[in-house]
Protein backbone atom coordinates (compact mmCIF):
# COMPACT_ATOMS: atom_id res chain seq x y z
CA UNK A 1 0.00 0.00 0.00
CA UNK A 2 1.42 3.54 -0.80
CA UNK A 3 0.14 5.97 1.07
CA UNK A 4 0.59 10.22 0.23
CA UNK A 5 0.14 12.46 4.05
CA UNK A 6 -0.63 15.79 2.59
CA UNK A 7 -1.09 17.84 5.24
CA UNK A 8 0.81 21.13 5.81
CA UNK A 9 1.97 20.79 8.91
CA UNK A 10 5.28 19.00 9.45
CA UNK A 11 5.06 18.17 12.85
CA UNK A 12 1.53 16.92 11.94
CA UNK A 13 2.55 14.79 9.30
CA UNK A 14 5.69 13.32 10.67
CA UNK A 15 3.47 12.81 13.61
CA UNK A 16 1.12 10.60 10.90
CA UNK A 17 3.83 9.22 8.63
CA UNK A 18 5.45 7.83 11.87
CA UNK A 19 2.12 6.27 13.11
CA UNK A 20 1.70 4.69 9.88
CA UNK A 21 4.91 3.06 9.86
CA UNK A 22 4.86 1.86 13.03
CA UNK A 23 1.63 0.14 12.56
CA UNK A 24 0.84 -0.45 9.20
CA UNK A 25 5.30 -1.18 8.26
CA UNK A 26 4.04 -2.83 4.72
CA UNK A 27 3.25 0.79 3.73
CA UNK A 28 5.32 2.73 1.63
CA UNK A 29 4.94 6.82 2.27
CA UNK A 30 5.60 9.85 0.98
CA UNK A 31 4.82 13.75 1.65
CA UNK A 32 3.39 16.19 -0.89
CA UNK A 33 4.34 18.77 0.74
CA UNK A 34 7.62 18.20 2.45
CA UNK A 35 9.03 15.19 0.60
CA UNK A 36 9.47 12.74 -0.67
CA UNK A 37 6.48 12.10 -2.89
CA UNK A 38 5.51 8.62 -3.61
CA UNK A 39 4.23 7.98 -7.17
CA UNK A 40 0.72 6.82 -8.05
CA UNK A 41 -0.56 6.67 -4.15
CA UNK A 42 -3.18 4.26 -2.88
CA UNK A 43 -4.56 6.31 -0.59
CA UNK A 44 -4.20 9.96 -0.18
CA UNK A 45 -4.18 11.55 3.53
CA UNK A 46 -5.21 15.13 4.04
CA UNK A 47 -6.67 18.07 6.14
CA UNK A 48 -7.91 20.92 3.97
CA UNK A 49 -10.86 20.59 2.07
CA UNK A 50 -9.59 23.24 -0.28
CA UNK A 51 -6.98 21.21 -1.32
CA UNK A 52 -9.22 18.21 -2.74
CA UNK A 53 -9.64 19.51 -6.49
CA UNK A 54 -5.81 19.94 -6.80
CA UNK A 55 -5.06 16.31 -5.34
CA UNK A 56 -7.67 14.58 -7.08
CA UNK A 57 -6.56 16.05 -10.13
CA UNK A 58 -2.80 14.96 -9.30
CA UNK A 59 -3.64 11.42 -7.69
CA UNK A 60 -6.35 10.47 -10.21
CA UNK A 61 -6.51 6.64 -9.03
CA UNK A 62 -5.91 7.56 -5.03
CA UNK A 63 -8.55 6.91 -2.35
CA UNK A 64 -8.87 9.61 -0.21
CA UNK A 65 -8.86 9.86 3.37
CA UNK A 66 -10.27 12.80 5.26
CA UNK A 67 -9.02 14.23 8.55
CA UNK A 68 -11.55 15.65 10.15
CA UNK A 69 -10.84 19.38 12.61
CA UNK A 70 -14.26 19.98 13.54
CA UNK A 71 -15.97 20.17 9.60
CA UNK A 72 -19.91 20.94 9.11
CA UNK A 73 -21.58 18.16 8.16
CA UNK A 74 -22.94 19.45 5.16
CA UNK A 75 -19.28 20.18 4.19
CA UNK A 76 -18.45 16.24 5.29
CA UNK A 77 -21.71 15.46 3.06
CA UNK A 78 -20.08 17.01 -0.10
CA UNK A 79 -16.91 15.79 0.47
CA UNK A 80 -18.18 12.07 0.74
CA UNK A 81 -21.11 12.76 -2.29
CA UNK A 82 -19.35 15.04 -4.73
CA UNK A 83 -15.80 14.60 -4.34
CA UNK A 84 -15.64 10.74 -4.16
CA UNK A 85 -14.29 11.05 -0.80
CA UNK A 86 -13.71 6.94 1.13
CA UNK A 87 -12.89 7.97 4.48
CA UNK A 88 -13.18 10.94 6.98
CA UNK A 89 -11.62 10.34 10.22
CA UNK A 90 -12.40 11.86 13.25
CA UNK A 91 -9.78 13.97 15.29
CA UNK A 92 -10.55 11.10 18.68
CA UNK A 93 -9.98 7.80 16.60
CA UNK A 94 -7.30 5.57 18.13
CA UNK A 95 -4.06 4.32 16.49
CA UNK A 96 -5.54 0.77 16.21
CA UNK A 97 -8.87 1.95 14.48
CA UNK A 98 -7.18 4.48 12.27
CA UNK A 99 -4.49 1.48 10.67
CA UNK A 100 -7.95 -0.51 10.01
CA UNK A 101 -9.64 2.75 8.42
CA UNK A 102 -6.44 2.32 5.86
CA UNK A 103 -6.83 -0.68 5.37
CA UNK A 104 -10.87 -0.71 4.48
CA UNK A 105 -10.22 2.31 2.66
CA UNK A 106 -7.63 0.82 0.48
CA UNK A 107 -9.82 -2.37 -0.28
CA UNK A 108 -12.48 0.08 -1.49
CA UNK A 109 -14.64 0.60 1.40
CA UNK A 110 -15.72 3.83 3.14
CA UNK A 111 -14.48 4.66 6.64
CA UNK A 112 -17.01 6.70 8.77
CA UNK A 113 -16.40 7.25 12.15
CA UNK A 114 -19.84 6.53 14.41
CA UNK A 115 -20.25 10.35 15.38
CA UNK A 116 -20.02 11.24 11.12
CA UNK A 117 -22.63 7.94 10.31
CA UNK A 118 -24.79 9.61 12.96
CA UNK A 119 -24.26 13.17 11.48
CA UNK A 120 -25.36 11.92 7.57
CA UNK A 121 -28.25 9.60 9.15
CA UNK A 122 -29.95 12.56 10.70
CA UNK A 123 -29.89 14.83 8.11
CA UNK A 124 -30.90 12.04 6.13
CA UNK A 125 -27.97 13.03 3.06
CA UNK A 126 -26.80 9.27 4.03
CA UNK A 127 -29.63 7.33 2.56
CA UNK A 128 -32.12 9.75 0.61
CA UNK A 129 -29.47 10.55 -1.72
CA UNK A 130 -27.82 7.32 -2.44
CA UNK A 131 -29.62 6.79 -5.15
CA UNK A 132 -29.33 9.87 -7.19
CA UNK A 133 -25.74 9.92 -6.15
CA UNK A 134 -25.00 6.54 -7.47
CA UNK A 135 -26.65 7.33 -11.04
CA UNK A 136 -23.40 10.59 -11.54
CA UNK A 137 -20.10 9.33 -13.15
CA UNK A 138 -17.08 10.99 -11.98
CA UNK A 139 -17.32 13.02 -15.13
CA UNK A 140 -20.79 14.18 -13.74
CA UNK A 141 -19.52 15.51 -10.54
CA UNK A 142 -16.76 17.33 -11.92
CA UNK A 143 -18.82 19.17 -13.76
CA UNK A 144 -20.70 19.67 -10.81
CA UNK A 145 -18.03 21.12 -8.87
CA UNK A 146 -17.02 23.59 -11.50
CA UNK A 147 -20.38 24.76 -11.83
CA UNK A 148 -20.34 25.78 -7.60
CA UNK A 149 -17.22 27.40 -8.20
CA UNK A 150 -18.31 29.21 -11.30
CA UNK A 151 -17.07 27.83 -14.15
CA UNK A 152 -19.05 28.41 -17.18
CA UNK A 153 -20.30 25.94 -20.03
CA UNK A 154 -17.17 27.34 -22.09
CA UNK A 155 -14.92 27.25 -19.35
CA UNK A 156 -16.02 23.36 -18.27
CA UNK A 157 -15.53 22.47 -21.67
CA UNK A 158 -11.98 23.46 -22.02
CA UNK A 159 -11.08 22.24 -18.88
CA UNK A 160 -12.30 18.70 -19.58
CA UNK A 161 -11.42 19.16 -22.98
CA UNK A 162 -14.97 18.29 -23.93
CA UNK A 163 -16.51 19.69 -26.59
CA UNK A 164 -20.11 22.42 -25.65
CA UNK A 165 -22.60 20.61 -26.93
CA UNK A 166 -21.39 17.30 -24.60
CA UNK A 167 -20.97 20.03 -21.43
CA UNK A 168 -24.74 20.81 -22.21
CA UNK A 169 -25.91 17.61 -22.58
CA UNK A 170 -24.01 16.17 -19.46
CA UNK A 171 -25.69 19.31 -17.59
CA UNK A 172 -29.09 18.24 -18.95
CA UNK A 173 -29.07 14.79 -17.48
CA UNK A 174 -27.69 16.54 -13.87
CA UNK A 175 -30.30 18.32 -13.54
CA UNK A 176 -32.96 15.26 -14.24
CA UNK A 177 -30.92 13.14 -12.06
CA UNK A 178 -30.69 15.39 -8.83
CA UNK A 179 -33.92 17.03 -9.75
CA UNK A 180 -33.22 20.81 -10.54
CA UNK A 181 -34.06 23.61 -13.31
CA UNK A 182 -30.85 25.50 -13.36
CA UNK A 183 -27.02 25.50 -12.72
CA UNK A 184 -28.37 28.02 -9.74
CA UNK A 185 -29.65 25.64 -8.01
CA UNK A 186 -27.14 22.83 -8.79
CA UNK A 187 -24.23 25.08 -7.53
CA UNK A 188 -26.80 26.06 -4.34
CA UNK A 189 -27.06 22.35 -3.72
CA UNK A 190 -23.53 21.55 -4.19
CA UNK A 191 -22.10 24.72 -2.41
CA UNK A 192 -24.36 22.96 0.85
CA UNK A 193 -23.18 19.62 0.19
CA UNK A 194 -26.52 18.39 -0.22
CA UNK A 195 -26.85 17.48 -4.02
CA UNK A 196 -28.07 14.23 -3.09
CA UNK A 197 -31.40 15.29 -1.27
CA UNK A 198 -33.43 15.67 -4.75
CA UNK A 199 -34.27 12.22 -6.15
Amino acid sequence: MKVLVSINNKILAEGVKSIIGENVPETLMGDHFFGPTVEDPDIVLFVSRDDILELKQNYIEAKFIYFDQGTCDSELSCLLYCHGVLGIISCDLDVKNFCKALRRVHQGEVWLCQKHLHLLLEQGLFMSGSKSFHKLSDQDRRIIQLVAAGDSNKEIADKLCLSLPTIKAHLGRIFRTLGVENRAQLAALATKGTVLLKN
